[in-house]
């Protein structure tokens, strides 16, 4: 089983440059690309979730269900959604987390 890593990863680079593009022209408010990205990050997350809690449920029942190849896959190709938003996330809220990590520390 392989993975689309390279095809996600360019459409949602593609996909966010074209956002940031249309930020930074004032076609879009920079509230609605951070509530566009942020709602990529969370539906990503709580589908790569719930695959995984289902798998791991299908797993402790000792159910072999056919569903279970085509959820691993899925739920990868989820999850590199999930990290590559995740990436964009940091990029753009990196002030926030540097002050957070530096308040912890100290």
């Amino acid at each position: 089983m392989s993975y689309d890593i390279i095809p996600i990863g360019i459409i949602l680079i593609i996909s966010y440059i074209l956002s940031y593009a249309l930020y930074r022209k004032n076609k879009i408010t920079k509230s609605l690309h951070n509530k566009i990205w942020n709602i990529v990050l969370l539906m990503s997350f709580l589908i790569s979730a719930g695959m995984g809690a289902l798998k791991a449920g299908l797993i402790d029942f000792s159910l072999n269900i056919a569903i279970g190849p085509d959820l691993i896959y899925w739920h990868g190709e989820i999850g590199i959604i999930l990290f590559l938003v995740l990436l964009f996330h940091l990029q753009s809220n990196w002030s926030t987390f540097k002050k957070l990590l530096s308040n912890i520390a100290s």
